[in-house]
């Protein structure tokens, strides 16, 4: 009879799941997103690392944005700015979800979580711009599910 339990204890810690296989934390479906880049320069519209269309009927989740920049303005695109669209950096449908300002020539780092993520729609790739020259730092996590 102890062999038969200490068998089924073993057998079950064998077959247990890791964290990692579990997915994304509070019980979010699919697989995780992290998406990173660093610029020195002024950018235009790019799509970020990581973060392009995940296809069809498939929507990125986002659930935290650390956006730091050594520069910045308060014109259209020269502060930090996240958008979301179709056809390649954004090109299509372009629509701004996420945009930090901070005093002209400033620098300034912005770390959001949310506990109810920011759902990018079905098939849309996730674009940033702070067009001032300057060095940036962009990263961002999630998830992917329908």
């Amino acid at each position: 009879m102890r062999r038969v339990l200490l068998g089924l204890v073993l057998g079950s810690l064998l077959v247990a799941p890791t964290l990692e296989a579990q997915g994304p934390p509070f019980g979010h479906g699919g697989p995780r997103l992290h998406c990173v880049q660093t610029i020195s320069t002024a950018t235009t519209l790019t799509v970020m690392p990581g973060c392009g269309a995940p296809g069809a009927g498939l929507s990125i989740y986002i659930t935290s944005i650390l956006f730091a920049a050594n520069a910045g303005a308060i014109a259209a695109d020269s502060f930090n700015t996240l958008k979301y669209g179709t056809g390649g950096a954004c090109g299509t449908g372009t629509t701004v979800f996420w945009g930090a300002m901070a005093t002209a020539a400033t620098q300034a780092t912005v770390i959001q979580n949310f506990t109810t993520a920011i759902k990018i729609p079905a098939n849309n790739e996730v674009c940033w711009i702070n067009s001032t020259a300057g060095s940036k730092f962009v990263a961002i996590t999630g998830y992917v599910a329908p």
